[in-house]
């Protein structure tokens, strides 16, 4: 059928949008040319994250005064002129401006407005749908990552990132030229009053079941995403080589990908509590075993906790797609999204930025990872809070946020109250 086709070329396209996950792979190459600090060099992604989310946010808010189409060519030129540019930068600062905003503002127009428009042929599958398309971004560097590396050592780093210009290109216009949106409606203007089970922006930002959620996602990702960041120097400590830890970390981002499809599907057939209830218990799972390994100073159950992190890393960028369309309806999916979306700017000070300060203080990994602990254990209060708020009999009352919020400060003083 053409929405599956639509599903897996869009899945496809989604590598190539999640190439800044890719520039690990430069970073060193670069970092030796241009004869610049290995910290100048890493920040580039750091920057790429904001621009990401930001041209993410501004495909939410144009997706219906702009044609698809229209729209995912410039994206496509975006994409194409920052990494061409920047495999001709002649210092860091070209660099900045060429990957870090020219083309993360591109992939990151261009991943929402595709995904997006690929959801709206999936109204009956959302969890499905959303789960393979992000598990194409999760793939990236599986993919790309030792095919890169081995064109970097022969031909150099230029060559290679030339190379992935043209790919990425071409998948993203081919994307444009072929995928259409489903039927839906043009949005004219801001609505006053909502369409039943059609929340608009502003109402979704009033509700206390968009914040509960938000705060849950923010702060799985922060604690996952920060420990794929030092996983390679947290095996190192264990006494292993930088090969085998760097291994060890690929667990991670292998888990993180697969399990995208399985909270789609979970998501889909069984809802939205058993799907987050899934992802927490193994957050939780996954920072007690990691304390065990430091306790027994056991590499297995190191592994061990890597995999649990992978499994419910994959939960966030997949529920939240489809949590936000079944819940506030698709009218103004694009906005909504793209607000949501914004969760991903918080992790890099929640998460690595956070265990880079704790480590320089003490030195200690289980120190440094402490927070995770409170993380783990804050997500399974929201959890329990946003499951009353969606019990039946509330999930169309969406014109009450100041109900909802007395309901999540109860539940709240509840639990620190011991009752």
């Amino acid at each position: 059928m053409k929405r599956y086709f639509y599903l897996g070329l869009g899945s496809l396209a989604m590598c190539v949008f999640g190439l800044m996950y890719n520039w690990t792979v430069f970073a060193g190459a670069v970092s030796a040319e241009l004869n610049v600090s290995a910290a100048s060099v890493a920040n580039v992604f750091s920057v790429c994250q904001i621009c990401f989310c930001a041209g993410g946010v501004l495909s939410g808010f144009i997706y219906y005064r702009v044609r698809f189409r229209a729209s995912m060519i410039a994206a496509s030129l975006m994409i194409l002129a920052g990494l061409f540019l920047t495999s001709r930068a002649e210092n860091v600062m070209m660099i900045y401006v060429c990957y870090s905003v020219m083309f993360s503002l591109g992939a990151g127009f261009a991943y929402k407005a595709l995904l997006t428009s690929v959801m709206t042929w999936f109204n009956d599958k959302p969890g499905l749908a959303s789960g393979i398309l992000v598990m194409g971004a999760g793939l990236t560097a599986f993919v790309f990552n030792v095919p890169t590396s081995l064109i970097i050592e022969s031909t150099g780093w230029r060559t290679a990132m030339t190379l992935l210009a043209g790919i990425a290109f071409g998948l993203s216009l081919l994307t444009a030229i072929i995928v259409r949106p489903r039927g839906v409606v043009k949005q004219t203007g801001t609505l006053e009053t909502e369409e039943k089970g059609q929340v608009s922006t502003g109402q979704m930002m009033k509700s206390a079941r968009f914040y509960v959620y938000f705060i849950w996602s923010v702060l799985v990702l922060a604690g996952c995403s920060s420990l794929t960041g030092t996983a390679v120097s947290c095996g190192v400590s264990f006494g292993i080589s930088a090969t085998m830890a760097a291994t060890l970390s690929m667990i991670i981002s292998l888990f993180n990908s697969l399990s995208r499809v399985f909270y789609g599907i979970i998501y889909d057939k069984i809802g939205r509590r058993t799907a987050m209830g899934i992802a927490t218990t193994l957050f939780l799972t996954a920072v007690a075993i990691l304390y065990g390994a430091f306790t027994l100073g056991s590499t297995t159950l190191l592994a061990v906790s890597f995999i649990f992190v992978g499994l419910s890393f994959g939960a966030v960028p997949t529920i939240s797609s489809a949590y936000i369309l079944t819940t506030f309806g698709k009218k103004y999916y694009p906005s909504n999204f793209s607000v949501q979306g914004t969760y991903t700017l918080f992790s890099p000070f929640l998460g690595t930025m956070l265990f880079s300060a704790l480590f320089t203080a003490t030195q200690s990994y289980p120190a440094s990872y402490s927070y995770l602990i409170v993380y783990a254990l804050l997500a399974a209060v929201l959890l329990t809070a946003l499951n009353r708020l969606l019990k039946p009999g509330r999930e169309n009352n969406l014109s009450k946020p100041q109900s909802e919020e007395n309901e999540v400060l109860r539940i709240l003083s509840k639990r620190r109250s011991g009752a």
